[in-house]
């Protein structure tokens, strides 16, 4: 019982930090939505990449 109640513990201190308006939110959208934001997101994220690409090899001098 000690065991399950420290598991209880530990996910009550993690939940305090989650947004669940945004869980909500997205919750709201239907598959393809939520697919179309995630595609979105990695968009993005390769963008960001890319760009730091190109600011590290500009700063090496290559």
């Amino acid at each position: 019982m000690k065991g399950t109640a420290a598991k209880i513990d530990i996910v009550r201190n993690h939940m305090r930090d989650v947004d669940r308006t945004l869980l909500r939110e997205n919750l709201k959208l239907t598959f393809e939505q939520r697919a179309q934001k995630h595609l979105r997101t990695l968009q993005m994220v390769e963008e960001l990449r890319r760009a730091g690409k190109k600011l590290r090899r500009n700063r090496d001098g290559c």
